[in-house]
């Protein structure tokens, strides 16, 4: 079994609300600290193989924090995490607002990724994760959107705006996807399970929660043991 958990970056220091994108120096925020330390104490048990971690500060100084827990493991960083390549970056978010926050559907220049790309950058990480380190775990700093277009391409739901966007929970700063893969060659893993530990809401942050491409529907009071499965 190979383990890939997506982690998404703390809160960052942004007073001008702008969508920060690959806009440098846009590091995390005093709160964003502490969000990665909570993360930081869920994961410290566990036997981390590898770090990896997208190249922006936001990122680096998320795994920075994660990482002390474990010394000795090895840190990487791969442009295979590094956020989504958008013209709209630098833009007010209420400029975003008028687009849905859809920049995908919405480019403003021509070397503009799109969800399909973003998806095959996933693809490609998470397959040579499960070449590279078979039975290791391995903890990947990235971006929301990556984190939540991961969600949905390995539980099957179609690579558009509606599988990354509401109603569909977006992960939360600090939020944990966490992917087994058994030792087969099989696309989709064994099991998809949630964490947002900084969350406020007692569905996701009170622990792991085994996802299934249906999960929306059974999110009502009465799901047992917060476990969403068939």
């Amino acid at each position: 079994m190979t383990t890939v958990i997506f982690v998404r970056h703390a809160d960052v220091y942004n007073p001008g609300d702008v969508l920060y994108g690959r806009l440098p120096r846009f590091g995390l925020s005093e709160l964003g600290r502490k969000q990665a330390s909570v993360t930081a104490d869920v994961l410290a048990p566990m036997p981390v193989t590898a770090f990896y971690t997208s190249p922006m500060l936001r990122a680096r100084q998320t795994t920075q924090i994660i990482a002390g827990k474990h010394p000795g493991v090895p840190v990487c960083k791969t442009q295979l995490l590094t956020e989504v390549l958008t013209g709209w970056q630098g833009r007010p978010h209420d400029d975003l607002d008028e687009i849905g926050f859809n920049f995908y559907d919405n480019p403003l220049r021509p070397e503009d990724e799109r969800l399909p790309d973003v998806w095959q950058r996933i693809q490609r990480f998470v397959q040579r994760m499960r070449h590279k380190y078979m039975d290791g775990t391995i903890i990947a700093v990235t971006h929301g959107d990556l984190v939540a277009l991961a969600r949905a391409g390995y539980l099957g739901l179609p690579i558009e705006i509606g599988s990354i966007r509401l109603p569909h929970p977006y992960p939360g700063k600090g939020g944990l996807l966490r992917l087994e893969f058994g030792c087969d060659e099989e696309t989709y893993p064994a099991s998809v399970e949630y964490y947002d530990p900084n969350g406020e809401d007692p569905r996701w942050s009170t622990g792991w929660v085994r996802l299934r491409p249906d999960y929306l529907a059974d999110r009502g009071e009465n799901a047992a043991d917060n476990e969403f499965l068939p």
